[in-house]
């Protein structure tokens, strides 16, 4: 019967298959077609191109206007026999103060960076989200190979409980228990079919393919190597956020407004000209220049106070997203290295123990020195601490998706470990018979 219980440092060999940092080719391929075909990065994409759009208007002059005009002298028509009757033609152009069109569009530029900042924003999310469904995915898998696998040594108990029972050295109650056990299983297994159906249906949203899309991988879940250092991790993170680029761009647009602002106390102007046409009399024609007043200094004294405060809004903008950016680094980078710490842990010690206990149990109840309630507990301990390190693998490596999403919100990626009460998870699946329900997230 022992040899149907996978060691732990066979299940580690397969939990490390695949490289620590680097991305099996399924996952990166999803990710690739999830940013080439995911329909709400469409939606950025347009509005990001629309903004583009913006500063070659702002920045363009005023429509020139043309008018038309009859002035007619006395009441029936009269052009060309009265020297006041004319049909005249006026053209004329409104010229803003030199500078001010160019700083409405430096803005317009900027408020189109921040667009932009917002596709970059949704590309990170994409690809994050993409990869936390792929490890969510292969952690429903890795709990149903193990689910099945503790169906058999189940189904072994049963024989040996069933044996011992026929000669007398047992009693019926051992084998309805491991039939109880063998029922709970099944229970497991729709839990993770379920949720592997569901994070299926997940990639399939992110990358736009139709529904029941199937996704086959031989992936597994790998441990990583040590949390990278702070801070080189803090310049690199800092320069991917969009979010601090954003907070920078917004401070120089805030700037170009106080500048504008300033620039509202110098007047506009405008030149026209006209032609009149006075039938057989002498043409006449004329040209004028007029000049806006601003008078209301009042009015843009204060539209420049306000824009010497969005100026300071934005600044502390800034300090607020990198001091957020940091800490959001830095609580990934210290969770990513607790799960690999406490992964070691279970991988290199509790499950190896846990093995040895179940050995030791079953081995006392082949030759009835203990009941069969200590194989229950050896057991359901043993495959709980497995599932443990299942999901420590799974949600380190979402840890790290979330490291690269660059994102200021919290992430919750590491799974609960222990109970109100501090026990293990693994102890508390010998409580109850069932450890290997679905974990929250």
């Amino acid at each position: 019967m022992i040899s149907r219980v996978v060691p732990a440092s066979a299940l580690i060999a397969t939990l490390a298959a695949a490289p620590a940092m680097a991305e099996d080719a399924t996952l990166s391929a999803l990710v690739a077609e999830a940013l080439s075909a995911n329909p709400d990065l469409r939606v950025a994409e347009q509005l990001a191109l629309a903004a583009r759009q913006r500063p070659a208007q702002a920045s363009a002059r005023p429509d020139p206007w043309l008018g038309l005009g009859y002035t007619n002298e006395g009441w029936s028509p009269s052009l060309g026999r009265m020297e006041d009757t004319s049909l005249a033609f006026v053209a004329g152009q409104s010229l803003p103060w030199p500078g001010k069109l160019r700083l409405r569009g430096q803005i317009a530029s900027r408020e189109a960076d921040e667009v932009s900042q917002q596709l970059a924003r949704a590309r990170l999310s994409v690809a994050a989200s993409v990869r936390r469904a792929y490890y969510g995915l292969l952690e429903a898998r890795a709990i149903e190979g193990l689910t099945r696998e503790q169906a058999d040594v189940w189904r072994h108990i049963e024989g040996v409980a069933r044996a011992r029972y026929s000669v007398g050295q047992g009693n019926q109650q051992d084998v309805l228990r491991t039939q109880v056990e063998l029922t709970r299983v099944g229970q497991v297994l729709a839990e993770q079919a379920s949720e592997a159906a569901v994070r299926v249906a997940e990639i399939n949203r992110l990358l736009g393919r139709p529904a029941g899309t199937p996704l086959d991988t031989t992936a597994t879940l790998a441990g990583g190597e040590p949390a990278p250092p702070l801070a080189a991790e803090l310049e690199r993170i800092g320069a991917l956020s969009p979010e601090r680029a954003a907070a920078g761009i917004a401070l120089d647009r805030a700037r170009l407004g106080v500048l504008l602002a300033r620039k509202e106390y110098r007047p506009d102007f405008s030149v026209q000209g006209g032609y009149m046409n006075r039938g057989g009399l002498d043409p006449m024609w004329q040209a004028g220049v007029s000049v806006s007043l601003p008078l209301d200094r009042t009015r843009r004294a204060s539209a420049v106070a306000e824009a010497e405060a969005r100026v300071a809004a934005a600044q502390a903008r800034v300090f607020a997203a990198e001091l957020q950016l940091r800490l959001r680094t830095e609580e990934r980078l210290a969770q990513i290295e607790a799960a690999r710490k406490i992964a070691a842990l279970y991988g290199e010690g509790i499950v190896p123990q846990d093995r040895m206990s179940v050995e030791a149990a079953v081995a006392s109840y082949e030759t009835g020195r203990v009941p069969f309630v200590t194989v229950l507990e050896a057991l359901t301990t043993l495959y709980g601490d497995r599932v443990t390190l299942v999901r420590l693998l799974a949600g380190q490596s979402r840890l790290r998706a979330s490291l690269e999403e660059a994102s200021l919100e919290t992430t919750s990626d590491l799974p609960a470990l222990t109970t109100p009460a501090g026990q293990s998870a693994g102890t508390m699946g010998a409580a109850t018979g069932g450890a290997m329900g679905s974990m929250s997230r």
